[in-house]
């Protein structure tokens, strides 16, 4: 579904005025993970963040609102890989075979698994709070059953069984909903814009300002995910924005990071 995107829009407004979606269980229970010390470059990021993709993704006035949800999904992904790598292997914790299993399909690409990685997008127990806590609960917020939530389970599934194939990657959603962006493409075009937004000093210095750590990037854009959630309800049922996100979430989990070219990167 379209919605009209204009700097005044109402769902543009809507979503701007919001920096984290507050009425979220877990987070309202427990609090978001970056508190206290990374609270105002949090809060920066997901202000920016907020106005960053519907500005970016609107063509000729109107944004595809399932592909801003396939883009934040495909991200939020491509950002739990990275911050388990920069967490355990690039910090000389671990090796990447103590972190992941790795699979090589035929066509010699490679596929990541692991508990670690799963455990940022979906929860291990009941008291896990994870990108689909946040989701999910604003999802029951907006008035969804929770039998409408998706089955992560299944995705989970069929990415594995995909791995290498044309298939791999590609959201499986009813008709008239397809997203113009494939989430491998969208991570193509603006993941380095992430590394921008989350590795940015403030322009007027702050006292004490401390950036966020990459463990906590998933969750920042899951709270973003979670603010389009309101904006955008009344072009896109909240439970099938959901599962477009978690749908492109998954899979791009696992792809390969050193093998994505991105866009307006030197290649050598």
């Amino acid at each position: 579904m379209f919605s009209r995107w204009k700097g005044e829009s109402k769902a543009g407004a809507a979503a701007a005025d919001q920096d984290a979606p507050t009425g979220t269980a877990g987070a309202a229970a427990r609090g978001w993970p970056w508190e206290p010390d990374q609270t105002v470059a949090a809060r920066l990021a997901i202000s920016s963040l907020i106005k960053f993709f519907p500005k970016s993704l609107a063509q000729n006035g109107r944004l595809q609102v399932e592909t801003l949800f396939c883009t934040t999904g495909a991200l939020t992904g491509f950002a739990a890989q990275y911050a388990v790598r920069q967490e355990h292997i690039a910090s000389g914790n671990a090796k990447e075979t103590d972190v992941f299993v790795i699979a090589q399909a035929p066509n010699g690409e490679r596929y990541y698994f692991g508990d670690r990685l799963n455990a940022i997008l979906v929860p291990e127990t009941l008291g896990s709070f994870t990108v689909l806590s946040v989701l999910g609960g604003e999802v029951l917020k907006l008035g969804a059953a929770k039998e409408e939530l998706p089955d992560c389970h299944e995705i989970f599934e069929r990415a594995a069984k995909s791995i290498g194939t044309p298939l791999f990657g590609v959201p499986q959603l009813p008709p008239g909903h397809k997203p113009f962006l494939t989430p491998r493409r969208a991570i193509e075009i603006f993941w380095p814009s992430m590394l921008n937004v989350f590795t940015r000093e403030p322009v007027v210095p702050l006292p004490g300002f401390k950036l966020v750590e990459p463990r906590h990037w998933p969750m920042v854009l899951a709270a973003v995910a979670a603010s389009f959630l309101a904006a955008f309800k009344g072009s896109l049922p909240p439970a099938l924005a959901m599962k477009i996100f978690m749908e492109a979430a998954i899979p791009m989990s696992k792809i390969d990071q050193s093998a994505v070219h991105f866009v307006g990167a030197t290649k050598h």
